[in-house]
C-alpha cells in the first residue's frame, strides 16, 4: 500500500476513530470520496492564487518595478526555505524510519507509519512550493522585460526609482485616508514631509482629483483606474525633486551613498 493510500486508507481511519458512530458504509463513502483532497490540494494548495499574487500583492505592496520585482525574489526565497525544509526532514525521516524497522517495538512501528505520512505531506509542501517558485520567476521577468530593465540591474537602478515609488505611495494613501474617513491621516502627513510634500498642498491636489471624478460619476461616466494612474504620474512629475528640502534639512547632499551601493560588474 502507498504512503498516499495509507493515509486515506479505511483501515487507516478505522483505527482512528474505533467505536465511532459513524457506519461501515459511511466511513467507506468519506474514504472513497478522500482522494479529491489531494488531488485538489495539487491545484490550490499554494498560500495564494495566481490572481492574487499578480492583481494584488504586486499592486499593493509596490509602486514601483523594482520594488515588485524585489517583492518576487522575496516569495521566491520563502518558497526556496520551504523546499529545503522539507528536503532536510524527509532525508531524516528516512533514516528514522530504517532505526525504527529495525528495533521490532510496537512503539517504533507507530513512529515509522507517522513518518511516512509526514513524508507524503513534505512531498505536496514540496511540489506547491516548487509551483510558486515558477510562478513568481515568470511575474518577475515579465515585470522586467515590460519596464526595460536590465538582466544584471543593480542596487543604483532600484534606488533612482525609490522616490518615484514613494510619492505614489503617499497620494495613493491620501486618496484612501479621504475616501474612508474624508480627512489625511497623520501618517500621509508624515509621509508627505519626509519627501518634500507640503501636506496641505498635496491635500488640495488629492481633494481637487477626487472632486473630477465625483464630477464624472455624476454626468453617468465611469472613469476606469488608469485615471487614477495618471494622477499618480502627475504627482510624481510635480514633486520628483521636492525631496530635496529634505536632504537639505537633514545636512546630507545625496540619498545614495554610491560607495557603498551595490553596482553590476562592468565588463
Amino acid at each position: 500500500m502507498s504512503n498516499e493510500h495509507l493515509i486515506l486508507s479505511k483501515n487507516f481511519l478505522g483505527e482512528l476513530l474505533e467505536d465511532s458512530s459513524i457506519s461501515e458504509e459511511g466511513l467507506q463513502k468519506i474514504c472513497d470520496r478522500l482522494p479529491e483532497l489531494h488531488r485538489g490540494r495539487s491545484i490550490i494548495g499554494r498560500r495564494n492564487s495566481q490572481t492574487t499574487a499578480t492583481l494584488m500583492t504586486m499592486t499593493m505592496i509596490a509602486d514601483s518595478p523594482y520594488r515588485q520585482m524585489k517583492q518576487c525574489l522575496s516569495q521566491i526565497s520563502s518558497k526556496r526555505s520551504a523546499l529545503i525544509e522539507a528536503h532536510f526532514n524527509t532525508k531524516k525521516d528516512k533514516v528514522k524510519i530504517e532505526r525504527w524497522e529495525k528495533t521490532g517495538d510496537a512503539l517504533d512501528a507507530v513512529e515509522a507509519e507517522q513518518a511516512r505520512v509526514n513524508m507524503v505531506e513534505f512531498k505536496s509542501t514540496a511540489e506547491n512550493a516548487m509551483k510558486e517558485i515558477g510562478m513568481y520567476q515568470d511575474i518577475y521577468e515579465q515585470i522586467r522585460i515590460s519596464h526595460n530593465i536590465p538582466v544584471d540591474w543593480d542596487e543604483e537602478d532600484y534606488e533612482s526609482q525609490e522616490i518615484t515609488h514613494a510619492l505614489r505611495m503617499g497620494f495613493r494613501q491620501a486618496i484612501q485616508n479621504l475616501i474612508s474617513s474624508g480627512r489625511i491621516a497623520i501618517s500621509t502627513v508624515e509621509y508627505w514631509e519626509q519627501f518634500g510634500v507640503h501636506p496641505l498642498v498635496g491635500e488640495k491636489l488629492t481633494r481637487e482629483y477626487l472632486a473630477s471624478v465625483d464630477a464624472e460619476i455624476k454626468e453617468g461616466k465611469l472613469p476606469s483606474v488608469v485615471s487614477m494612474h495618471k494622477f499618480l504620474d502627475q504627482m510624481v512629475e510635480t514633486f520628483k525633486d521636492e525631496h530635496k528640502h529634505s536632504l537639505t534639512k537633514i545636512g546630507v547632499d545625496a540619498i545614495v551613498n554610491h560607495q557603498y551601493a551595490y553596482k553590476k560588474k562592468k565588463n
